[in-house]
């Protein structure tokens, strides 16, 4: 019997198998029929993956070939596992031998041919790919396990997420602008910083474990007691934060009854640095219309994003966040009138009055008076003058920026509301959790995975690298590269 008939015969038995386990009359719950059930379909899916194997390995082929510039000839064959979405599957396949240089690493035809990842199919590569994407590893992996009753291991996953990660902002650069945009071009930026692995951190992960007998919960005091944590000083950084800046780019469509939108709205993010995000969004709103269209760019009062504002989107109409300026009345507030009072919600709605019809003169005015009135001594006077002198200094810098009357006018937006989004979705839900420690290269992968899926875009991720055949896994995972925070301008 060849093994082609006995790859048949076996599909043929499982499915008779799962058919018999449902025409039976034994009484049985729906719960252990479903689990027994699902179990056998897996089964036949293996059994169907070892017969398409065998039938695609035993297709003719040429003796001798050429591929990557060497001249390789079919002998003898190599036998592994291949893991499928089904389970992991024995494949036995001829090996492409470099003619003249037997030393030299031998080819695989078939695997290139099939499209097969380092023994793993694309399936199996996108969808742990996507969970890791969506939650922490081991949690991935566990929801993996829990569908498909086997999961890769931890090294051979964060092979996959190097491996399809490295291949997401290529994918992002590339992909064409939608088809139905509007007419008026919004560009927001913000950040938010992730945490990284310290350079300590990465030395102690680094160290062999000791192998320690005994109760765990005592080891644990042991450890604690011969390494104690110190108290941070102010000022010092909890979670040592390397800053990821997003950009987000939509458009809205005139409409009857004035500007309709957000309409296909994209977000683009790195931690590599302002300027780079900056580069990355100057080439999408090109493709998007910038330069033809209306623009507005919007941000909060960080001072590393409007000087590049200037060099990169000359032609935007700018506006400062609302919400960031509303937050910066109340602080000056606080300084003035009792916490929760409503002279200190009375006097809020004056100046955000003021602000919505452009008097920022007048709300210059009154907290240059203000100040002036608090004695420089006293209890908490001088706290309390600093704070107005940094408010003051805010609103003459960024004052010109506050272009409230005209932007509402035009129907056009005054909050950075999309882009705050966005942070939270790309950063905080996935990158941002209790315990997490990032190396910097690996955290760029998951980030653009994320934009992938932020941006509704995951099926067309999947057949861009379904397009261009296997996806190279590394040997071993990205090693982790520290990070030390530094000090950050603060708006």
């Amino acid at each position: 019997m060849t093994s082609i008939e006995r790859a048949r015969r076996e599909v043929q038995t499982l499915i008779e198998a799962a058919c018999a386990s449902a025409d039976t009359d034994r009484r049985r719950s729906f719960w252990s029929f479903e689990r027994e059930l699902w179990t056998r379909l897996l089964a036949v899916g293996r059994a169907m993956v070892a017969l398409f194997l065998i039938r695609q390995a035993s297709r003719p082929r040429a003796a001798e070939y050429v591929h990557g510039g060497r001249r390789l000839v079919l002998s003898g064959e190599r036998t592994s596992l291949i893991a499928s979405r089904f389970g992991k599957v024995t494949f036995a396949r001829t090996v492409g031998r470099p003619v003249g240089h037997s030393r030299d690493a031998c080819d695989l035809p078939v695997d290139r041919e099939l499209g097969l990842c380092s023994g793993f199919s694309l399936g199996v590569l996108l969808g742990l790919t996507r969970l890791c994407a969506q939650m922490a590893f081991a949690t991935a992996r566990a929801t993996y396990r829990d569908t498909y009753e086997w999961s890769p291991s931890p090294r051979a996953t964060l092979r996959m997420v190097d491996a399809v990660g490295e291949e997401a902002r290529a994918f992002l650069e590339q992909a064409p602008p939608p088809a139905d945009d509007g007419e008026v071009l919004v560009l927001q930026v913000d950040g938010r910083g992730a945490p990284m692995i310290t350079e300590s951190e990465f030395a102690k992960r680094r160290r062999p474990h000791r192998s320690e007998t005994g109760c765990r919960r005592r080891i644990r005091r042991r450890r604690r007691a011969a390494n104690p944590r110190k108290r941070r000083l102010k000022g010092d950084k909890s979670k040592n934060a390397k800053v990821a800046v997003v950009g987000v780019i939509y458009t809205l469509r005139q409409t009857p009854d004035g500007l309709d939108g957000p309409i296909a709205k994209r977000v683009y993010a790195t931690f590599e640095s302002h300027e780079a995000l900056f580069v990355w969004l100057h080439r999408e709103a090109v493709k998007r219309g910038y330069g033809r269209k209306r623009t507005a760019f919007l941000a909060d009062g960080s001072l590393n994003i409007w000087p590049l504002q200037k060099r990169y989107f000359p032609d935007a109409e700018v506006c400062l966040d609302w919400c960031h300026v509303v937050e910066k009345l109340w602080t000056a507030g606080e300084c003035l009138l009792d916490e929760g009072s409503k002279d200190l919600e009375d006097w809020i709605a004056l100046q955000t009055k003021r602000l919505r019809r452009g008097a920022t003169r007048a709300i210059l005015a009154t907290l240059h008076l203000e100040r002036d009135a608090i004695p420089r001594t006293g209890p908490g006077n001088r706290g309390r003058r600093q704070r107005l002198e940094d408010i003051i200094k805010f609103f003459e810098n960024q004052r010109h920026r506050m272009r409230y009357p005209q932007m509402r006018r035009a129907d056009l937006d005054i909050g950075t509301g999309a882009a705050e989004g966005a942070v939270r979705n790309l950063i905080a839900v996935r990158l941002d959790g209790p315990g997490m420690r990032w190396g910097r290269q690996r955290a760029e992968r998951v980030l653009h995975l994320r934009c992938v899926l932020i941006n509704g875009m995951w099926d067309e991720f999947v057949e861009y690298l379904g397009g261009r055949g296997q996806v190279a896994l590394a040997a071993q995972p990205v090693p982790a590269k520290p990070h030390s925070a530094s000090l950050r301008q603060v708006a």
